[in-house]
């Protein structure tokens, strides 16, 4: 799956991001002082003698506390952008295929559950052996639940086993094949093998709005509900063939 910023529980400088920046311009400012404190106690005449190799010396330290100094000035004014939600343009829909199992219908419900109150997901997709078994949270206006269908990127994803996080889904030409049953405004998608047979597709309102915690939960609940689809899979082809 393709990763974006380190969440700050993995990563201690992004914890500290804020103290980080600060250091170049701490060093470069304390040596400089270091430079003037050192002229002074030594008894150096305060004027550069090219001649003498301490006043050689001073000046390239000056000159790199100088630089030190600048690049922490840059650091301090480059402010990463917040993470904004957008209002999604979007109908709202509750699909799971009626004809599923008791038992893999409440395993959907935990489904959409354990995504919408622990994630930022606003709308996810399932489908298994070619068909949309679940639709719930945020869809493209017009959409008729359960009509969904997977296209390239979520093929390539099964084909492979491996999920494909798409953090800023504008910059997809792909786009499209989520879009027919997501809002047009679905600012990221995650899709997540159900198995060798299925797909989860994950919608989200905020651009990079999924972590690395949460692709592991959302992992780690794809493979849940492909042991429960595989546990009804005798009722579930009987189904079908009906």
């Amino acid at each position: 799956m393709g990763l974006v910023a380190p969440d700050e529980e993995f990563d201690w400088a992004a914890r500290y991001e804020g103290t980080l920046r600060t250091v170049p311009l701490a060093a470069g400012a304390l040596g400089i002082v270091g430079v003037l404190v050192n002229r002074l106690v030594s008894g150096i005449a305060p004027v550069v003698d090219a001649s003498s190799a301490q006043s050689r010396a001073d000046v390239l330290v000056i000159g790199l506390s100088a630089v030190l100094v600048l690049t922490g000035l840059q650091w301090l004014s480059l402010k990463p952008k917040p993470l904004v939600a957008v209002e999604p343009d979007a109908e709202y829909v509750s699909y799971i295929d009626s004809q599923l199992p008791e038992e893999a219908k409440a395993e959907l419900q935990w489904l959409w559950r354990a995504l919408r109150f622990a994630t930022r997901c606003r709308g996810v997709v399932a489908f298994h052996k070619g068909r949309c078994i679940m639709h719930c949270g945020m869809a493209a206006p017009g959409t008729v639940p359960g009509s969904a269908t997977v296209g390239p990127i979520g093929a390539a994803a099964m084909k492979s086993g491996s999920g494909n996080y798409l953090a800023n889904l504008i910059l997809f030409p792909g786009r499209v094949e989520f879009t027919e049953y997501l809002p047009e405004n679905t600012q990221g998608i995650l899709v997540q093998p159900i198995g060798e047979d299925g797909l989860l597709v994950c919608g989200t309102d905020t651009q990079r709005g999924f972590g690395r915690l949460d692709q592991a939960w959302i992992a780690a609940i794809a493979e849940k509900l492909d042991i429960a689809l595989r546990e009804t899979e005798g009722c579930f082809e009987r189904v079908k063939a009906e």
